[in-house]
């Protein structure tokens, strides 16, 4: 063979190796197109919500509260009358010692220092103790020192008055604040009445409706079972008494031929 047949040879291994490789990368380009295309409509299926959009597409969840199946959100009410009615102004003027007592006095005619003293503050007008100078904000509000604004105020001073120069950030929890709302009353001498508990609502009636039968029922059992027990007894006294009556019955008979007389 020459040389121009194996240069033929060697030509033609070559256009088949060619060949298998690109058919190769032909295949791969198409199935992974064919792939991409159906997870992508796997994820635009599953994906219906904009919120599931937008962190399929960009990264960006937002966990969003479902209007069907999810958990109700409940909102907690403050009864601020039961809180005050639990209150206890000895913790109360501990913690006012501890919070207040570096701007505020609260003695009878006591003088105002970086705030203005207390004494009588619960029930009182805003902004009206004499000699001191409230800020705008506090001073052109109105309104008077009732136990709802004084929980409020105390919670949180500068959402309560924006603008407020009271930089004091306030008592967020509850036993604390009602207990120093509790010693400021007991300070204030023309204080009104504390707040009535909320009334209960509609299913704290009938959840206490529903439990009332529940012990009823516990009992009547009960009843019942006595009722049976001192029935009961009655037969047992009368088995016990029937054998008794019988052997009489036999025994009487036995004595009358004894006392008969013989007959001719």
């Amino acid at each position: 063979m020459g040389e121009l047949g194996v240069n033929k040879i060697l030509g033609a291994l070559l256009a088949t190796a060619l060949g298998l490789m690109g058919l190769h990368q032909l295949s791969a380009i198409v199935f992974s197109h064919g792939s991409g295309a159906e997870h992508h409509g796997d994820e635009h299926a599953e994906a219906t919500s904009m919120s599931e959009q937008m962190c399929a597409k960009y990264a960006y969840c937002v966990e969003v509260a479902g209007s069907g199946g999810g958990s109700e959100v409940v909102e907690v009410v403050f009864d601020l009358g039961a809180a005050m009615a639990s209150a206890d102004a000895a913790r109360g003027e501990r913690a006012f010692k501890a919070q207040c007592a570096t701007c505020h006095t609260i003695n009878e005619g006591g003088a105002n220092g970086t705030g203005p003293n207390l004494y009588g503050v619960v029930g009182a007008a805003k902004a009206a103790h004499a000699g001191f100078a409230y800020s705008a904000a506090l001073s052109g509000m109105g309104g008077d020192w009732s136990y709802e604004n004084m929980n409020a105020w105390l919670e949180n001073p500068s959402a309560y008055a924006r603008g407020t120069s009271m930089s004091f950030a306030g008592l967020r929890r509850d036993p604390d604040r009602v207990n120093v709302i509790a010693y400021l009353a007991a300070n204030s001498p023309n204080a009104p009445a504390a707040p009535a508990p909320l009334p209960a609502s509609d299913e704290d009636v009938a959840a206490e409706g529903e439990a009332a039968p529940a012990e009823g029922e516990a009992e009547a059992p009960a009843d019942a079972a006595e009722t049976e027990a001192v029935e009961g007894e009655a037969p047992a006294e009368e088995a016990a008494d029937a054998p008794a009556a019988e052997a009489e019955a036999e025994a009487a008979p036995a004595e009358a031929p004894a006392t008969e007389t013989p007959q001719d």
